[in-house]
């Protein structure tokens, strides 16, 4: 870890801790228990025991609802170096977010460029002299594809590891703003989608394959 995002760590925990503070101050002026203050801020106990011990830092949509209930602004209770953290926080949501987009969409490309070469070129009628070079082009695409993928993978996993995230389910609670070492919801997204979305993304690609084949069988 290099020394500006070793300062910026020290930082955010400096700010986790007044925020932490400030909330229970806030809390304890309105005479609410934990458990209460979760309750109307839509968050579990432990998520308030943890902000206000410092461990972790309430995102943007929270603390907007706890203004709300303290009946006071954001500002007051996040101060100057809460907001750096807030902003850093939504900044760091915001590189996960483009690095699982840029992902995403070399690996769409690369499976659409493989439909349109291997399963929909009967649909065509092409010049036989001209089918080496299109294969040419095909090949160059998915190898600039491929290399591109190649060099997306590396930065997702280093933000994973600089940010302690284990796998799909803790980058999405990252996502979401929830603490990654917290328990997530008991949904379908969070139980049967995100944790096996290799096997949801195998399934859907068969299913096309198996359909876009039928089709191109059934052509006279």
């Amino acid at each position: 870890m290099d020394e500006q995002t070793t300062e910026r760590a020290t930082d955010q925990a400096t700010a986790q801790r007044i925020i932490g503070a400030r909330i229970r101050e806030f809390r304890e002026a309105a005479g609410l228990s934990q458990a209460e203050l979760a309750r109307r801020v839509y968050v579990s106990r432990q998520t308030v025991g943890n902000w206000e011990a410092g461990r972790t830092l309430a995102d943007v949509q929270s603390l907007v609802l706890l203004s709300q209930v303290f009946g006071t602004t954001v500002d007051a209770i996040i101060g100057e170096k809460g907001a750096r953290a807030v902003r850093s926080t939504a900044n760091e949501r915001h590189e996960l977010l483009r690095l699982l987009a840029h992902r995403a969409t070399l690996l769409v490309v690369c499976i659409v460029l493989v439909f349109v070469r291997y399963l929909l070129s009967p649909l065509r009628n092409t010049n036989p002299t001209i089918e080496p070079l299109r294969d040419l082009m095909f090949l160059v695409i998915i190898v600039c594809e491929a290399i591109l993928a190649l060099r997306a993978v590396p930065r997702l996993r280093a933000f994973m590891r600089e940010h302690d995230l284990a796998g799909a389910v803790a980058a999405t609670a990252f996502l979401e703003g929830r603490n990654p070492a917290e328990e997530v919801p008991h949904d379908f997204l969070f139980r049967w989608f995100i944790p096996y979305w290799k096997v949801w993304l195998v399934a859907i690609v068969a299913f096309a394959l198996v359909a876009v084949a039928l089709y191109v069988g059934e052509l006279p």
